[in-house]
């Protein structure tokens, strides 16, 4: 590569840099992050290396500055909002659209004449922009993306030019030096499938554990270990963007409106789904090897002295945290659609599943309720929840009523049917009419979207569901 082309490239990034801190000073930190690499034909980031072309580079600067300048800011973004490390589980032509149109939309917002380029272009974003806005109130990558999912596939071959500017290949080589059992892609834990058993309804790839042919375990282990550094980097500077908007905001208005509530969104304090699950779990003694309790010197001491004869035998019994029993109530209202529903249970029942998380055998009750109870499974193995879950039938469809799953509730505890109950876990939209006296077990109700117009009682639980949950 010649060194001339590279140094002139760099003093292209320093002079759209400065450019850039100029107008946003709060995004400084980010907009000096990268390493660069003079190595690719397409502009593209995985959020440490940003790789170029300094030949393209050089003729889009004499041609159009402004363009490079956008284009720069708009890596920025895709890493401000973490959208290389979300890239996992999820249809690359709708990752990359939504997490275009996210950062686009937050540019247009920001009104910085150094990023004005194409009028014409720029005015077909927006209007695209303010039809999805029309339809969203938190306009965020990840709500773009299921707003997507409903968009015909014409419809997005048409909208991925617009908002195009780098390659997202990258974002998706992350998930593939990753293992199932690492956390990596913010609130959602990959099902483990070494404990899970014969799952049939996790689709997802994982990782064994075994060698494959040509593969560097001490290679694979370093780039995870730079990727959740990024990670860690990178959601620091967006925590601190989000603080010093606060200040830039009362500057500027509502230019801001769009990074802003990106950035609430990614920051907002929340359990992931695994960890929320286990408010409902319960002590009990399961019958498995207690090492914490276990004394390796006196028994590997016996084996020496006697041989065959250990000193102190393993304890078979062991306290643990499993579920033994709860109730899942399904409202089946025509707001609540059979293939949500089911991916809900599914869901649920890997995350109980893949840890040993239940006993051997359980009381859980699923119950499927619209204005009136319409039908009860009493479920005590895990051989019936996944025949559940395999043939479950959706009945009711009318309106919402929460009051008559807790006075069934309440009438199996007085009738000790049920003798520690966790608590119940009501997947619901929301519109119903709750029990006005607080039950005599932990209640969670569970949403698919943050239903701002909804208020559940007091003694209750909110949990939002995101789309990928």
């Amino acid at each position: 590569m010649d060194e001339e082309l590279i140094q002139i490239s760099e003093e292209i990034f320093r002079q759209v840099i400065s450019r850039l801190t100029l107008h946003l000073r709060f995004m400084d930190i980010a907009l000096n992050r990268y390493v660069f690499a003079a190595d690719a034909t397409e502009f593209r980031c995985d959020g440490r290396v940003f790789h170029y072309a300094p030949i393209a580079l050089i003729k889009m600067y004499r041609n159009d500055p402004r363009k490079i300048t956008r284009g720069y800011l708009h890596i920025v973004l895709h890493s401000v909002f973490q959208h290389p490390f979300f890239a996992e589980n999820r249809k690359p032509s709708l990752w990359n659209l939504a997490s275009d149109i996210a950062v686009e939309g937050a540019i247009s917002d920001l009104r910085l004449e150094c990023t004005e380029t194409d009028a014409e272009k720029e005015a077909e974003m927006q209007r695209i922009i303010s039809r999805i806005k029309e339809d969203l109130p938190v306009f965020t990558a990840q709500k773009i993306y299921h707003w997507l999912e409903d968009r015909q596939a014409d419809e997005i071959k048409l909208m991925a030019p617009l908002f195009h500017f780098d390659e997202h290949d990258t974002w998706y080589l992350l998930r593939n030096v990753t293992g199932s059992r690492e956390k990596l892609f913010g609130d959602e834990v990959k099902d483990d499938a070494a404990n899970a058993g014969n799952n049939i309804f996790d689709k997802a790839s994982h990782d064994t554990g075994e060698k494959k042919e040509g593969e560097d375990p001490t290679a694979k282990d370093a780039e995870i270990r730079q990727i959740k550094n990024a990670l860690k980097d990178w959601q620091e500077i967006s925590e601190k963007i989000e603080t010093d908007l606060e200040t830039f905001q009362k500057e500027h208005g509502d230019r801001t409106e769009a990074m802003v509530q990106s950035l609430t969104a990614l920051h907002r304090e929340k359990y992931d789904y695994s960890t929320f699950l286990r408010k409902f779990m319960q002590s009990g003694e399961k019958l498995q090897i207690n090492d914490e309790d276990f004394d390796n010197i006196f028994y590997t001491y016996g084996l020496q002295l006697y041989e065959n004869l250990p000193l102190i035998e393993p304890l078979e019994y062991k306290e643990t945290d499993s579920v033994k029993e709860l109730v899942i109530a399904i409202d089946t209202s025509g707001s609540v659609q059979g293939e949500t529903v089911q991916s809900f249970l599914q869901k649920t029942y890997n995350l109980f599943l893949q840890r040993e998380n239940f006993f051997s055998r359980f009381n859980i009750h699923i119950i499927q309720c619209d204005m009136v109870i319409r039908d009860i499974a009493v479920i005590q193995t895990p051989r019936q929840f996944t025949h559940y879950i395999e043939n479950v039938e959706i009945k009711g469809l009318g309106g919402t009523d929460f009051r008559p799953v807790f006075n069934y509730v309440e009438e199996e505890i007085r009738s000790h049917h049920f003798r520690k109950l966790a608590g119940i876990l009501y997947f619901t939209d929301g519109d119903g009419v709750y029990p006005k006296y607080k039950p005599s077990c932990k209640t969670a109700f569970l949403f698919t979207e943050d239903r701002k117009d909804i208020t559940v009682p007091p003694w209750a639980i909110k949990y939002i569901l995101e789309g990928e949950e």
